[in-house]
């Protein structure tokens, strides 16, 4: 678990062969990680040998809350990355990724950031093969061998039984697991059949395990548990689990599904009987290991060896199963393999060629599973010859329509569609002899009436299908013989008049599953009682539209139920043979007597503010309550007193398990009478909280039966005084909580001990002579509590008396995590004169101190403890010699202000015992704090050890295992021990330091001493991260005494040189931020970096706001400076305001850093940064260049091979960025870059300085009609973004054109573009299209000059989206005046253009010119358009808009009209229109000269419209015409006050659910219930209520 730990590792992976327990130790590896708290959070995916990234990404995504927009899997991976990097920022998680066969970048596929940028994530991956985890970069690899030999048999033994003993069968039983190779697999596979088997069974395992290998031990032991199936149609269900994809969660539902289907469950007569069939069969298949337990309920798992045993198995003998992938399903193919099979099982990753008639005669199943609903399309005739298939199954897969042969399935018995998207599926209808249909996760909007004709239909589901709108009354009605009902997603019940109404369930006689969510307990009808139901899951009321695993886990029998009104005779049925129950918000509900069910496992109740007993007995005898219950929620609910008034009997709450009470401002007590209370024995949890009339939880009788508790939590109970109420009862119960694990007190103002007593008169007497009472006293003991959280309880004062026994109250306590205790002053006083019972610690060094010792004690937190001083009462630091904490790990103190010291100076104790394990310090915000250890010089402090130093053993403070130490807001900390402005001295080591963070520490003047020879290596050596901040009076990092030497750890040779140097080995990260009086890393002279330091592997340089420095390095005259710059990967610096140089620029000296770069004929020197990625200058007002003064930041002497990213920000001095080289292989610089941002350099002239005398060669020269001639190429440029350079003239030559035919980027892809004010077009009409061959967005903003975007040669290179905004000069957007005149004539085509967006072109009249169309266009966005009349100037060439899905148009002031009638039939993909603020529009369709609006105007896919603020606009059209919109489901009128003809009477729009209008001032003709159609509410909206619904409305269409 160490490696863990390490900030250094990214990646660690395990390895093994199949079945030797890789996922069992991925599991154990989560289990300790969180009990160790070392994570935030975990997650756990499985990979597989064919990866489904979605559904990894939709796992991680679903456990940290994220809804996915996007449609891609690339897109939601970078989705995912960021969001995982914010969280990273203050959280550590831990990836745990099982299964893995082949290299795959996580970053990009999944989107799981991993490595030296994000220490936060750590990834721990199985795989088979130690190769897969080399290429995947783990470091370290670990291998999973096989157990042991007493491991195995303790294995096999633990399943056999204690029989393994006897005389006769230890010997064939050693034999047994000697056989099996110490797989864990194998010993499962071979022993589960065996438990309770005679002797013969014995022998016969051990003759048929003869495998020479372990992968043949494993096929042996898998036959013989497979041969040892006895159970009827257990092995044929073992067999359909082969079928689902490898690691795929196999939900039990779907096995019933095939299975049924496929002739199994034979001697069942219904359905419910088939389903606890299934359930057993899965049962026995998991007793014998062929199946694993998943942490998903209601579903198992299959491990991929047993999967592959399985297949072998499937695919042999007369079951003939075929189950593979698209490519597999060829070679089917090819070898008429398919002529023979029974079932089927295709993953389709592309979409296959199928034959147009699959011969498969014996085909009884067929499974297909797609990927990303990717479209298919069947053959009409494929099924033609399946007359035998029984089950099909088709999985995130796109069907327009099912083929025409589908009716031919005479046999079929199931149909399943899962994560399908489905249009017409009509013709299913026609399969009469149907009995399963389902739709589980579809998209599909209409149940076909068809189904009606499916009387044979016993199962139908419609489970989590979020667009269902329509299921037709006579679908239901007419399926006569149902057995099982779901369709908890669908809540149109009654909408409309062919929609399903609840009244339709009563014709359902065979019913006996139901799950249904019914939005409205109104639309139950009075008579509707289910009296055969075994399973259901039934939701009434708008508030139980979830699906709840946890809730739903504890029985097949779940109701939840809202409403206001008295329970219908059809709840009541269903409460009494409830397993789980959920009543939420009735007022008739007083008391639960009569739901008093033997059957009940879970019980929540909310809001039912009539209640004041849960349970009354005062009106009868004693009863047993709720027997079996094992969870009770009772929630907000006003006026309970009481949970129980009367007697119970001893057996009430016998089986409680977790009692949760919340929101309860009247309840008395928590439990009451306690002569006769109900047995808690196996309660666990109990939570309380918003309970504002208690005054205790317990008394002492109660408090005896809480034996297993083991977990409490009390929060926000504004009159709690006590936890257990002692009064009546004097004597000590030392051992109340044995089992208690977990204790949490939070916001409790007027608690004051954890248990009140006899003496409590007493104890006031003497608070009120000063001496405080302790929360704790000796009469609690938690043997096993583990994590003890308090906050807010400002009643506390002490935590222990001086008299408790530690040994015996807290001897596992291993987290204490104290805050906002506004009175605690200590936790215990060892001044009392009372007996103090205390651990003692052997002598060290024959000193024996006595020692109060938590030995288990890894984790304190202190945090807002305002007058707290110390853990000792008169203590003068937080830990003196009297405690010890010999396992603490981490140690956080924030907001105690009157702390001084944490450690005492010791005078000789063995501290070790605090500090030896010692991995995390943070303090912050410790107002006081002078000194972490305390400085008293008469004093000597040996902490574990001494450090040799030459023949100095001068005694030494030693953390020999702290990793990271966090200072932040310490306004008066001077230093770690000395009071010299210096943080560590020679006085304390630190071996493990591998991060340091400093932030606000504001009179600290050095880090580090320098040491005069002294070993420093003991806390440098393994730095990593090293993060200054907000130190105003921070000088040097390391002092610079110049008569003292400084050697570290080593020294570098440097041409001979051995001078001493200081050495950060392992520093990868430095970070100075706001430190603005350091001069220097080492020396006072304005350069960080000089001879005297090195960094052989920093990687990460980040600065910001240190405003004294000059330059970063030293000029240094032939020093080996690649100690500091081979391994940086990143350079940011950042508001440095006197920075002239990076490096400094004396001509003097010659730099050679790594190496030279070979540049024909010249070997001059080269600072070389190898491996630099990133550079990021930002407002450096002072900064010339990198290393000459001349305003060209690199020339010829600086090299990045490697730089993929350069972002340039206020940088004003610089007037080129690359010097044009003179041949100078500037490859070196540009043959990697990916990204160039620019921003606000104003004095920039060029990029590539234009001195037209030199040739500048790149990495090669691009053809150009025969021109050689060199040019600068950038061949990985992704992307450029320029903005706000007002002075630039060129990329490379000053004449107004951005990009001429000397430059060629054939990478880039996204250009941005803004105030270039001097650009007169973007590209020369000679530039070369594959020099700019990938480009895809385009975005110009704020180019005063600008007088084009694109040239007619690039149209045709693939650019998706273009947007145009504030450029006062454009006239038009494409230039088509340059082409021949015979080009002119022709049509030209932008074959990719998906997105157009134009805003603020003042002086262009039209968009669209008839010589371009625009085949892919999607969305079109026109906005502030003063000079624009015509959006078409004339009719377009056909094709030019058939994908156009949005049009939005705002703020055109001149635009007379929007759409020309010629363009309707190409807008039958139009899905929104938006005219907003168009002060002169009059129609939004108009007839052209041409051409008459047709009779009918009919838009398919129309869904919004929305007219906001167009104060001409007075109809749709001229002339009257109907429209028929069959998809329109929302519209927005507002601010149209001429609106007349808003086409009410004479529009068809079934779907219609919104109108929204602002006022009834301007009356809008026509019959609403026109407009409404058969699905539309019948309200509008007016005023903010219409604002609200407006933003809403734009959000969908912009989107």
């Amino acid at each position: 678990m160490d490696v863990l730990n390490d900030k250094n590792t990214s990646i660690i992976g395990i390895w093994g062969m199949g079945g030797v327990g890789k996922t069992t130790l991925l599991e154990e590896i989560r289990r300790q990680a969180g009990e160790k708290k070392l994570f935030d959070m975990f997650f756990m995916v499985t990979v597989s040998q064919t990866p489904n990234f979605e559904s990894i990404q939709q796992k991680i995504a679903d456990m940290i809350g994220l809804e996915f927009t996007e449609k891609t899997p690339e897109a939601k991976a970078e989705r995912l990355r960021w969001r995982i990097c914010e969280m990273l920022k203050e959280k550590k998680l831990l990836f745990l990724v099982d299964g893995v066969w082949g290299e795959i970048d996580l970053e990009k596929k999944v989107g799981i950031p991993y490595g030296e940028n994000y220490k936060g994530s750590r990834i721990v991956l199985t795989s088979r093969s130690r190769d897969v985890c080399d290429q995947m970069g783990c470091k370290p690899t670990y291998q999973v061998e096989g157990l042991n030999d007493d491991e195995a048999w303790g294995l096999f033994k633990g399943i056999v039984g204690e029989i393994v003993e006897s005389a006769d069968r230890k010997h064939i039983a050693k034999r047994i697991v000697g056989k099996c190779g110490g797989l864990p697999l194998a010993i499962k596979a071979v022993a589960n059949p065996l438990k309770e088997k005679s002797l013969s069974h014995w022998e016969v395992c051990i003759s048929e395990l003869k495998g020479q290998n372990l992968k043949s031990v494993v096929r042996e032991a898998l036959q013989f548990s497979y041969d040892y199936l006895s159970k009827p149609y257990a092995k044929e269900m073992f067999l359909l689990c082969c079928l689902f994809p490898e690691d795929e969660v196999i939900d039990i539902q779907d096995l019933f599904r095939l299975g049924l289907g496929f002739g199994l469950f034979q001697n069942t007569t219904t359905l419910d009987t088939a389903m606890a069939e299934a359930d057993v069969l899965v049962d026995y298949l998991k007793s014998s290991s062929l199946l694993l337990e998943s942490d998903r309920e209601g579903s198992v798992l299959m491990h991929d060896v047993i999967r592959e045993f399985a297949i072998s198995v499937a695919s042999r003998d007369k079951h003939l199963f075929l189950v593979g992938t698209h490519q597999e399903f060829i070679c089917w193919k090819r070898n008429h393999a398919f002529t023979r099979c029974t079932a089927v099982s295709l993953q389709i990753d592309v979409v296959p060629e199928f034959p147009y008639e699959w011969e498969c005669p014996e085909l009884e199943l067929l499974k297909l599973e797609g990927k990303d609903k990717q479209p298919l399309v069947l053959p009409s005739n494929i099924f033609k010859r399946m007359e035998k298939l029984r089950v099909l199954s088709m999985t995130d897969i796109q069907m327009m329509s099912l083929p025409a042969s589908f009716e031919d399935l005479k046999s079929l018995r199931t149909l399943c569609f899962y994560k399908c998207l489905l249009k017409d599926i009509s013709i299913i209808g026609e399969l009469k002899n149907l009995e399963i249909l389902s739709f589980c996760d579809c998209d599909i909007e209409e149940l076909p009436k068809e189904i009606e004709k499916l009387t044979n239909l016993r199962f139908l589901e419609l489970t989590n299908c979020k667009n269902l709108r329509l299921v037709p009354s006579s679908v239901i009605c007419n399926l006569s013989n149902l057995e099982g009902l779901y369709m908890r997603s669908f809540s149109q019940w009654k909408v409309g008049k062919d929609n399903a109404s609840v009244e339709d369930l009563k014709k359902l006689s065979s019913l006996v599953a139901l799950e249904v969510c019914i939005p409205n307990d109104n639309l139950w009808p009075d008579d509707l009682v289910f009296r055969n139901l075994t399973r259901f899951k039934i939701s009434v009321g708008d508030a139980f539209y979830h699906e709840d695993e946890h809730l739903f886990s504890h029985s097949s029998k779940i109701l939840e139920l809202k409403t206001n009104t008295t329970f219908k005779e059809g709840f009541n049925m269903l409460l009494k043979i409830a397993g789980v129950i959920h009543i939420e918000g009735t007022n008739a509900l007083h008391n639960l007597n009569e739901y008093n069910s033997p059957l009940l496992k879970c019980l929540i109740i909310k809001k039912c503010q009539e209640m004041k007993y849960a349970i009354d007995t005062t009106k009868s005898a004693p009863l047993i309550v709720f027997p079996l219950l094992e969870i009770l929620e009772i929630c907000d609910m006003d006026n309970l007193q009481e949970l129980y008034l009367g007697m119970l009997l001893r057996e009430s709450f016998g089986e409680l398990r977790k009692l949760i009470l919340k929101g309860l401002p009247q309840l008395m007590n928590v439990w009451k009478n306690p002569t006769e209370h109900a047995s808690l024995q196996k309660l666990r949890v109990l939570g309380v909280s918003c309970c504002h009339k208690l005054k205790s939880i317990f008394s002492l009788y109660m408090v005896r039966d809480l034996v297993q508790l083991q977990e409490m939590k009390v929060s926000q109970c504004e009159a709690l005084e006590y936890i257990i109420d002692g009064e009546r009862n004097g004597d000590g119960h030392e051992n109340l909580f044995p089992q208690l694990n977990r204790l949490e007190l939070e916001n409790l103002p007027k608690l004051q001990r954890f248990m009140s007593s006899l003496n409590a008169l007493a104890t006031s007497a003497n608070c009120g002579s000063g001496v405080l009472e302790p929360f704790f006293n000796n009469q609690i003991a938690f043997p096993k509590l583990e994590f003890m959280i308090f906050s807010n309880i400002d009643g506390v004062r002490e935590i222990w008396t001086s008299k408790f026994r530690l040994e015996m109250s807290f001897p596992q306590l291993r987290l204490l995590n104290l805050g906002s205790l506004l009175n605690l002053t200590h936790f215990w006083n060892m001044n009392s004169n009372e007996n103090i019972h205390m651990e003692i610690v052997p002598a060290v060094e024959d000193n024996a101190r006595r020692l109060i010792e938590f030995p288990c004690l890894q984790y304190i937190t202190l945090e807002k403890l305002p007058i707290f001083e110390s853990f000792q009462m008169g203590g003068h630091a937080l830990f003196d010699g009297k405690v010890a904490f010999p396992s603490l790990k981490r140690l956080t103190l924030s907001s105690v202000p009157k702390l001084m010291h944490v450690w005492e100076n010791m005078d000789g104790p063995p501290a070790h015992v605090s500090l030896q394990n010692l991995i995390s310090l943070d303090i912050g915000y410790c107002d006081t704090l002078k000194n972490v250890v305390s400085c008293e010089r008469d004093k000597t402090m040996a902490a574990a050890e001494e450090i040799e130093v030459g023949r100095n053993t001068a005694e030494v403070i030693i953390f020999p295992a702290l990793e990271t130490i966090n200072f932040h807001n310490l306004p008066n900390l001077t230093s770690f021990f000395a009071r010299n402005g210096t943080l560590f001295d020679e006085k304390v080591a630190f071996p493990s330091l591998k991060e340091l963070n400093l932030y606000g520490v504001h009179k600290l003047m050095h880090v580090w001493e320098n040491m005069d020879g002294r070993p420093a290596h003991v806390s440098l050596q393994n730095l990593f991260s090293l993060d200054i901040v907000d130190c105003d009076t921070l000088k040097n990092v390391v002092s610079c005494e110049r008569d003292k030497t400084v050697a570290v750890a080593e020294e570098i040779e440097a041409q001979g040189n051995t001078t001493g140097l200081i050495i950060f080995p392992a520093l990868e990260v430095i970070h100075f931020h706001n430190l603005p009086n350091l001069t220097s890393f080492f020396v006072e002279n304005g350069t960080l970096f000089d001879e005297k330091v090195a960094f052989p592997n920093l990687k990460q340089l980040k600065l910001y706001g240190v405003h004294k420095l000059i330059h970063v390095w030293e000029n240094m005259d032939g020093r080996p400076a690649h100690v500091c710059l081979q391994n940086l990967i990143s350079l940011d610096i950042l508001e440095c305001d006197n920075l002239k140089n990076v490096v400094s620029c004396e001509k003097d000296k010659t730099v050679a850093v790594a190496g030279e770069i070979e540049v024909p004929g010249n070997t001059t020197g080269v600072i070389i940064f190898p491996a630099l990625k990133m550079i990021y200058f930002r407002n450096l007002p002072n900064l010339t260049s990198f290393f000459a003064g001349n305003g060209t930041l690199i020339d010829e002497k600086v090299a990045f091979p490697s730089l993929k990213q350069l972002k340039l920000y206020g940088v004003h001095k610089l007037i080129h960025v690359w010097e044009n080289m003179d041949g100078r292989p500037a490859h070196v610089s540009l043959q990697n870059l990916i990204s160039l941002d620019i921003l606000d350099c104003d004095t920039l002239k060029n990029v590539v300085s234009c001195e037209r005398d030199k040739t500048v060669t790149v990495t090669g020269e691009i053809e150009v009609r025969g021109n050689t001639t060199g040019v600068i190429i950038c061949p990985a440029l992704e992307m450029i973004h320029f903005r706000n350079l007002t002075n630039l003239t060129s990329f490379f030559a000053g004449n107004g054109t951005l990009f001429d035919e000397k430059v060629a980027f054939p990478a880039l892809g996204s250009l941005e573009l803004g105030v270039l004010n001097n650009i007169t077009e973007l590209w020369s009409p000679q530039v070369q299209v594959e020099s700019f061959c990938q480009v895809k967005t385009i975005v110009v903003e704020g180019c005063s000059k600008l007088l084009q975007i694109v040239p007619p040669r690039l149209l045709q290179i693939g650019i998706e989206t273009i947007t145009v905004k504030r450029c006062p000069s454009v006239k038009s957007l494409f230039v088509l005046e340059r082409l021949a005149v015979d080009e002119r004539e022709a049509s030209l085509t932008f074959y990719h253009l998906k997105y157009l967006m134009v805003c603020g072109l003042p002086k262009l009249e039209y968009i669209f010119d008839k010589k371009v169309s625009y085949p892919a266009m999607q969305k079109l966005w026109i906005s502030d358009m003063d000079g624009l009349r015509d959006i078409w100037q004339t009719q377009q060439s056909s094709g030019s808009f058939h994908q156009l899905e949005g049009i939005h148009v705002e703020r055109c002031h001149k635009l007379l009209t929007v759409v020309p009638s010629y363009l309707f039939p190409e807008l039958q993909s139009l899905k929104r229109i938006l005219i907003e603020y168009c002060d002169s529009v009059e129609v939004i369709f108009c007839d052209d000269s041409g051409q008459l609006l047709p009779a009918t105007v009919t838009l398919p896919h129309l869904q919004y419209i929305s007219l906001h603020h167009n104060p001409v606009l007075g109809s749709f059209c001229h002339h009257k015409c109907d429209f028929e919109w069959p998809s329109l489901r929302k519209v927005r009128l507002y601010g149209c006050p001429k609106m007349e003809n808003f086409p009410f009477a004479n529009m068809k729009a079934p779907r219609l659910e919104r109108v929204v209008s602002d006022s009834t001032d301007n009356e809008i003709t026509g019959d609403t219930s026109i407009v409404t159609g058969d699905g539309f509410s019948d309200k509008c909206y007016y005023g903010d209520e219409c604002d609200r619904f407006n933003s809403r409305i734009h959000t969908c269409i912009i989107n």
